[in-house]
């Protein structure tokens, strides 16, 4: 290998790092077990406002989550400087309490020389000697350096660990269906599990469901009320610490399943038998010459041509499902047959 070949890529490698230094860092900080984020990176000089004996600041950050800065004060602050700018979006503490008791933060940021408030102020109750309390939400943003201003209550300030990091988001989608909903979001890959919460007011919710945390896709809510919009939300939970809160989607279930007729029918009829009055049999014919044969409701029916003619202009799902209804042999809630748009050469509508 050539050494202009090797300055080239070096400089590559220089100027990368200047640019991007927040990717940088990601790649290479440690993590600490039972904590979200990352230690600061090396290079970091730690300050605090005052020390007791041997529990020096930089405890607070190497890592062991055994080892802890002590104020020796009820009050106090400690700063981080960083090598260069970081952008995080929370800070995570391990806090010493002895006794158990409360304790109050509040986070700055280094930005531009200064130092601005990026955190409410926010009250832990903690809960055991060692505690690590959820998250604090900081304003996101690349900073130098935080500083935390904490009061520990009713006994000396201590720090066992402090980390940092960015909040993943969760991006909730939400599909009506008969007496149900379809929920479906993105995995949060430090999720322990989820938490659904949902109830027919916005931002009010008086039901819960746990799930575990690969039920990220087509997660069915049972036991709703046709016709009744539900609001529903997601918070990813981080050993039993919510951390991360969905958007919310508002869901109004439905005997037809769907609320926009390109998208294939999922529901199925509490009554196929009362749909709309008027029946029919549908026969569909294949391309491969196999005929199809269903007994319908003529919404079906409507359904079915709606979502086909829709296909046919260019627009819609490639998929469309029939419900088979009374055709149901074997021990199965439900069956559907799912009729692709280019395998169909005719159909037949008979009206009874």
């Amino acid at each position: 290998m050539s050494k202009k070949f090797m300055a080239t890529v070096l400089t590559f490698l220089l100027v990368s790092i200047m640019v991007l230094p927040s990717a940088t860092h990601a790649a290479t900080l440690n993590t600490v077990e039972g904590m979200l984020g990352f230690s600061p990176p090396e290079g970091t000089t730690v300050k605090g406002s005052s020390i007791y004996s041997n529990y020096v600041e930089e405890n607070s950050i190497d890592g062991d989550i055994g080892t802890f800065w002590n104020a020796g004060t009820y009050k106090g602050n400690i700063e981080l400087n960083f090598p260069s700018a970081i952008e995080f979006n929370f800070v995570h503490i391990t806090t010493a309490a002895l006794p158990v008791r409360t304790v109050s933060y509040t986070i700055y940021g280094l930005e531009g020389g200064k130092w601005v408030q990026i955190s409410e102020n926010t009250t832990h109750s903690l809960k055991a000697t060692y505690t690590t309390a959820p998250p604090i939400k900081v304003k996101q943003g690349a900073y130098n350096g935080i500083r935390i201003e904490a009061d520990g209550g009713s006994s000396w300030l201590a720090f066992n660990e402090i980390t940092l990091g960015t909040f993943e988001t969760i991006d909730l989608t939400g599909q009506p269906q008969n007496s149900s909903a379809k929920l479906n979001w993105n995995a949060i890959k430090e999720a322990t599990n989820y938490k659904i919460n949902y109830g027919t007011q916005p931002n009010k919710y008086s039901d819960s469901i746990s799930v575990e945390k690969d039920t990220e896709g087509n997660l069915v809510v049972p036991n709703l009320t046709n016709g009744t919009t539900y609001y529903f939300q997601v918070v990813a939970i981080f050993n039993g610490v919510e951390t991360v809160i969905s958007n919310e989607v508002a869901v109004t279930p439905n005997e037809a399943g769907t609320t926009n007729p390109d998208e294939p029918s999922t529901g199925e009829p509490s009554n196929p038998q009362s749909s709309s009055g008027n029946r029919a049999i549908l026969v569909v014919t294949m391309t491969t010459g196999l005929e199809k044969e269903f007994d319908l409701s003529m919404k079906e029916v409507n359904d079915f041509i709606s979502w086909y003619e829709s296909k046919q202009a260019g627009s819609g799902s490639a998929s469309h499902a029939i419900n088979k209804h009374d055709n149901n042999k074997g021990p199965f809630s439900s069956r559907k047959d799912y009729m692709l748009f280019d395998r169909i050469l005719t159909f037949e509508v008979s009206e009874y």
